[in-house]
């Protein structure tokens, strides 16, 4: 965990030397998770670890630390060290601005993807708040890469439905390493690629099922599948949305299979119909 590296973003130490900002809102950048102590120095205890991509409201500055309420409810909840806070994704409007996915935006798209009320047993304040941060912790911080990652996303989860692949996989070559968590993670040789990259180790290969069991395993997953494993942003900057449905799903166009035809073209427009919404803010 981060609080109190000497060597710090030269962004960062400038915030910390600015003036109280009164309420930003900020979010953290600590990959491995940002330490939240109970005053404004690493002599004071942890109170607990904040994961990457946590929004938080900044109340006040003590030197190189800030006083923070995480639920935005005036209610302080302790400490950080400024250096691991960005306002890169803050709310401001803009074309290419990053937009913090909400319960509201998530339904929002949801619904004008499936052309009609869409209900989620998820918790969708859950599931917003794992796409913001998995987008995060993937790189996927602006307009472009956002759009192409929640496109694929809405489709690959059902609407936000599941994070499960229906029907577990069964009869398939690829099982019991079936589709797993925000872009559907697939195939053993993928499982551990992935867990190698994520945890030093071969845990997803013995249990697959830490993608469906803890959001923060889905998160780091799906960062590293799209950032890393097969490099989406590149794509997304390019606006090449036929690559990115086909590194990811697999399927053309020009395929003689008419289901792959239709994924394609559903693929599509999500993604036209993500970007529209997206361009209201």
């Amino acid at each position: 965990m981060r609080d109190d590296l000497a060597l710090q973003p030269i962004a960062s130490v400038a915030a910390a030397a600015a003036s109280s900002a009164g309420s930003d809102v900020y979010f953290t950048n600590a990959r491995d998770g940002l330490n939240l102590r109970s005053g404004p120095g690493p002599e004071f205890p942890i109170v607990r670890s904040l994961p990457f991509g946590t929004r938080v409201h900044l109340l006040r500055r003590e030197g190189r630390w800030g006083l923070i309420d995480e639920q935005g409810d005036g209610a302080t909840d302790g400490f950080v060290h400024l250096a691991f806070l960005d306002q890169q994704v803050s709310t401001s409007s803009g074309p290419d601005a990053f937009v913090p996915v909400n319960r509201s935006l998530l339904q929002t798209i949801m619904n004008k993807c499936a052309g009609g009320r869409v209900v989620s047993r998820l918790d969708l304040d859950v599931v917003a708040d794992a796409l913001t941060r998995a987008m995060l912790l993937a790189e996927a911080n602006n307009r472009l890469r956002e759009v192409g990652f929640l496109s694929q996303s809405v489709i690959e989860t059902d609407f936000f439905k599941t994070f499960h692949e229906y029907g577990s996989g069964y009869g398939k070559a690829y099982a019991p390493y079936y589709g797993r968590g925000m872009h559907q993670l697939t195939w053993k040789d993928t499982y551990r690629a992935c867990s190698r990259a994520v945890f030093g180790d071969d845990r997803l290969v013995s249990n697959p099922d830490l993608i469906l069991d803890d959001i923060e395993v889905n998160i780091k997953a799906t960062a590293w599948y799209w950032r890393d494993y097969k490099p989406f942003n590149r794509l997304a900057d390019a606006e090449d949305v036929d690559e990115i449905i086909y590194r990811l799903y697999g399927g053309r166009i020009t395929s003689p299979k008419p289901a792959v035809r239709e994924s394609v073209r559903r693929r599509r427009s999500y993604y036209t119909t993500i970007k529209e919404i997206l361009s209201h803010f």
